[in-house]
């Protein structure tokens, strides 16, 4: 399994575990893991797979924005090629200060 790494002149900003909801046919599906941001990058782990299911440097970020999913708040990363990733847990509030300290907007 892989585990994240740090690149030379990294900095964490912050992690937590959430959960980012895919489409998977005609509905969304939660999958648990673990999202990183730096002072480089945001990526995500999904806890049974180990490996990044996005590693995207901040200048691949257009922004975040904050909504609701079902009754829960949810903060979706959207990236310059059109790419969304919604996530849910209890860090939501960390996490968007976490994308702010790195330089991502809000939208």
């Amino acid at each position: 399994m892989a585990k994240f790494q740090l690149n030379p002149n990294e900095t964490m900003i912050g992690s937590g575990q959430v959960a980012l909801h895919q489409k998977q046919f005609l509905t969304t599906k939660p999958f648990s893991g673990n999202i990183y941001v730096t002072n480089q990058r945001a990526c995500f782990y999904i806890s049974m797979v180990g490996s990044p299911e996005f590693d995207l440097p901040l200048s691949d970020i257009k922004g975040f924005s904050v909504g609701k999913k079902a009754l829960f708040t949810a903060v979706t990363i959207h990236s310059q090629a059109g790419e969304n990733y919604v996530f849910t847990g209890f860090p939501l509030k960390k996490l968007q200060d976490w994308l702010r300290q790195a330089g991502v907007r809000e939208l």
